[in-house]
């Protein structure tokens, strides 16, 4: 490979590190072209591509000191976490309010509890493949990938999952993992025995959805396709989270706004739907305090 596409090579895959979060690696990767340019006979006088990459490597050290001096996520009284899940459970079922109110506890950032919260619903066999796809998410919004590969590790070991149910959620944790840029050799789900039960209809009917494309309808960047990863899934219900720098996407999407047009992008397929903004909140407390959580309903066409 000439050097020069080589610079690029490294460059892109430190802006992927950098967007992924994985801030200690972009910083290397940085450092690791830095180096390169420096002994170069070439590149070693090219003063303003190393000012350039010496400035990238300042950005992300800045970024690394405030994530080091944030304060922690606040520990909230088990009172405060109660009355989150109440007024975010919606459902008058018993076991979809549970639900939901562990995944109100994620939106709020509280992903330590709201983990605890979907293993509770899996030990009691409620919704129990949801839940656990919720609890991998939470790991991976806590930067914890190891922890998400060795809660799926521990499942493999017990019979809480079929086998069925095991392969749609290594599915799930690869797919995201890549989406963060992380490979990882994922132990396989054991062929099932001849007779097995299948997954409950009720679960089975549920469709994954990894990430999603709208066509704004308002705002400045009106009919720009813009793209959301979900953060967690309930049903037919998917939650996203905007960052606070991204008002005039946030402005763009109202409670009861008619989203003619979503391109869903799940493990096993792309799909066209239609759905409505069911809520936008902005969350008050957690690690993404500050930020917006978005639930779009969607209905499958």
């Amino acid at each position: 490979m000439p050097d020069k596409e080589h610079i690029r090579s490294l460059i892109r895959e430190a802006e992927l590190y950098r967007k992924q979060g994985l801030l200690e690696e972009s910083k290397e990767k940085y450092e690791e072209i830095l180096q390169f340019l420096q002994g170069h006979e070439r590149y070693s006088k090219d003063k303003k591509l190393i000012d350039a990459i010496q400035g990238k490597i300042r950005t992300v050290e800045g970024i690394l000191d405030e994530v080091e001096s944030a304060p922690e996520t606040p520990e909230l009284s088990q009172e405060v976490h109660e009355l989150i899940s109440r007024l975010f459970s919606f459902s008058e079922n018993k076991d979809t309010a549970a639900m939901e109110g562990a995944i109100a506890l994620a939106k709020f950032g509280q992903y330590d509890k709201a983990i605890k919260a979907f293993q509770g619903l899996i030990q009691e066999g409620i919704m129990p493949l949801v839940a656990a796809k919720n609890a991998l998410m939470c790991h991976l919004n806590l930067a914890s990938a190891d922890a998400a590969v060795a809660q799926f590790t521990q499942w493999l070991s017990q019979e809480t999952f079929s086998a069925k149910e095991l392969r749609y959620l290594r599915s799930t944790l690869r797919d995201h993992l890549a989406q963060r840029g992380i490979e990882v050799d994922l132990p396989q789900v054991s062929e099932p025995l001849p007779v097995e039960l299948e997954p409950k209809g009720e679960e089975e009917a549920v469709i994954d959805i990894s990430s999603f494309a709208v066509h704004l309808a308002n705002g400045p960047r009106k009919g720009q396709r813009t793209e959301f990863e979900v953060s967690f899934q309930s049903g037919n219900t998917i939650s996203t989270i905007i960052a606070a720098q991204e008002k005039d996407v946030v402005d763009a999407f109202k409670p009861g706004l008619q989203l003619p047009d979503i391109e869903c992008f799940s493990p096993i397929a792309v799909f066209k739907g239609r759905g409505v903004v069911s809520d936008m909140k902005k969350i008050s407390s957690g690690r993404r305090k500050g930020d917006y959580s978005l639930d779009i309903s969607i209905e499958v066409e």
